[in-house]
């Protein structure tokens, strides 16, 4: 095998092993093999695209969403409002945990701060669906990104960068914009169930231009992806499989996938941390300045400490519903 392919390949299996990770050594089924994952790879795809119907009224309801403006949310707040009444024990749950990442509030405060996560969460779902009703050239005009020149700079010395971001504010929003500006964007996605829900969500991404991967077989694409310089944005905070290290997060232990900085450190591009906040009027991106190159745990912690950062800006965007730290009582 000439050297370059040999080196080639070295990357490709360390960067499976930490995008697709060791399932059996954290107690889950078994893994492919690192041959099938490489032969597996393909995009999100579902068996075909939805039918007439189903778009025909998801362009419906984004249009009138757009027509409804602000006065969208109403239907959404009122979700928000039925759920906190109907799972008070949720809400407390959440609230215990604004509480501990936050240690300032008052009980009632972080009750306050809970059923605004339900709110801002219902918001996010909401607008989905208002975002496949807008245009690009709308979005690039509305709705600013700050750190711009991060992104630049990672396109003009690297060819591409990977956003690392958190379930915070709105991250499918965060896509939108940043394709309105141009960038190519691939990003991972779980598949859902049932499938005319995964066909829509996936028709509505790729519409835009997003290029779609299913966790657990896409480091290669990813790869390629960078090399071919695509911007690859990945959600670190709840992984959906594949290598994990524990951080420090919002006030305890939390496995953070280790699939960013893995990509980092095997294609040469940085890692930005990014979050995408919802205001009053429009969405704003942060784009922070790269995580510093080291050991694939010290800049997970450090991508940990800056989304931290980030998602003090509007703690009530955080949606912390379920459990985060590894040391706090698993729900039954």
């Amino acid at each position: 095998m000439a050297p370059q392919k040999r080196v080639e390949t070295a990357i490709q299996t360390r960067a499976d092993d930490a995008v697709a990770g060791d399932g059996a050594a954290r107690g889950l089924p078994p893994q492919r093999s690192r041959a099938q994952a490489r032969a597996a790879v393909r995009p999100a795809l579902t068996t075909g695209t939805p039918p007439l119907w189903a778009r025909t009224t998801y362009d419906l309801l984004g249009e009138t969403a757009q027509l409804l403006g602000r006065h969208r949310f109403a239907v959404s707040d009122a979700v928000a409002a039925i759920t906190c009444t109907l799972r008070p024990a949720r809400v407390e749950a959440c609230a215990r945990r604004h509480r501990r990442a936050d240690p300032g509030l008052s009980p009632s405060q972080a009750r306050a701060r809970a059923r605004a996560s339900y709110r801002e969460y219902f918001r996010t779902v909401l607008d989905l669906i208002w975002a496949h009703g807008l245009e690009l050239k709308s979005v690039a005009r509305n709705h600013p990104i700050d750190g711009w020149e991060n992104i630049e700079a990672a396109r003009n010395q690297h060819g591409a960068g990977i956003f690392g971001l958190a379930h915070f504010g709105n991250w499918d929003m965060a896509a939108t914009m940043a394709l309105s500006r141009g960038l190519r964007m691939t990003t991972v996605m779980r598949e859902f169930h049932p499938e005319l829900v995964n066909q829509v969500i996936v028709w509505t991404r790729e519409r835009r231009g997003l290029q779609l991967f299913i966790p657990g077989n896409a480091a290669r694409g990813l790869l390629q992806a960078l090399r071919r310089g695509r911007f690859v944005a990945l959600l670190v905070d709840i992984p959906e499989g594949g290598a994990t290290v524990e951080v420090r997060f919002r006030g305890g232990p939390v496995l953070f996938s280790t699939g960013p900085a893995a990509l980092s450190r095997h294609s040469g591009c940085p890692l930005l941390p990014v979050a995408c906040v919802r205001e009053p009027s429009r969405y704003r991106i942060i784009v922070d300045s790269p995580v510093h190159p080291g050991s694939i745990a010290a800049m997970t912690q450090e991508l940990a400490d800056r989304l931290e950062a980030l998602t003090a800006r509007a703690p009530e965007q955080w949606y912390p519903f379920n459990q985060v730290w590894t040391d706090e009582p698993s729900e039954r």
